[in-house]
């Protein structure tokens, strides 16, 4: 009797560990984890063919494109329609990432191929990558770096990146276009594909 006890007690202590032991791996794992992106490449279409599944945006003329090349990976991209910017506002998309961890350093960036404006025609100003996480409601700007159109090449895949750390466990990432100041004289267009997260610490 007092062996089977021992022998249950022993099973029982052996069970207790290996649970500790899969929870301590399974958190190592989300610790070491950069935060997911949904359909970084664009490759899922949302509410319309136009509408990359996972992304919000506002402003114009910032569509998903099945049928622009070059693509980097995939068969479809986000394409920024400059030469049909009817304002001087900016366009942009944006997602929350889900399994942010407060603290953590994360880098965001994306994959640009600018198609230079021909011409007279001027092109957009920059590309803003930010990151941002919500706190008491509003969206507090975490960290932002911007790239000008003037120093990027034509028609080649460019890292485009920015790194911050979210101040809870929230983790929003945007893309922004600004265009060129005059309303008329708007041409080129900007290719963007193969979004990512990663740790940066």
């Amino acid at each position: 009797m007092i062996v089977r006890m021992r022998t249950e007690i022993f099973a029982a202590c052996c069970l207790l560990f290996l649970g500790a032991s899969a929870s301590a791996k399974v958190a190592v794992a989300a610790e070491t984890q950069a935060p997911a992106l949904t359909n970084p490449s664009f490759e899922d279409q949302g509410v319309a063919p136009d509408r990359a599944a996972g992304w919000s945006r506002w402003g114009n003329w910032f569509n998903r494109e099945d049928g622009w090349t070059p693509v980097r990976s995939g068969r479809c991209i986000l394409g920024y329609h400059h030469w049909e910017i009817p304002s001087s506002n900016d366009s942009g998309v944006y997602q929350d990432c889900a399994g942010a961890i407060m603290g953590r350093l994360y880098t965001f960036g994306i994959y640009v191929n600018p198609d230079k404006a021909k011409g007279d025609k001027k092109e957009a100003r920059t590309i803003e990558l930010r990151l941002e996480s919500t706190l008491n409601g509003q969206q507090l700007t975490l960290a932002s770096k911007s790239y000008k159109l003037a120093d990027l090449a034509p028609d080649r895949w460019e890292r485009l990146f920015v790194s911050g750390a979210p101040v809870n466990n929230t983790l929003r990432v945007l893309v922004i276009v600004t265009p060129a100041p005059n309303n008329g004289s708007r041409g080129g267009a900007l290719r963007f594909d193969d979004a990512f997260i990663e740790r940066a610490d």
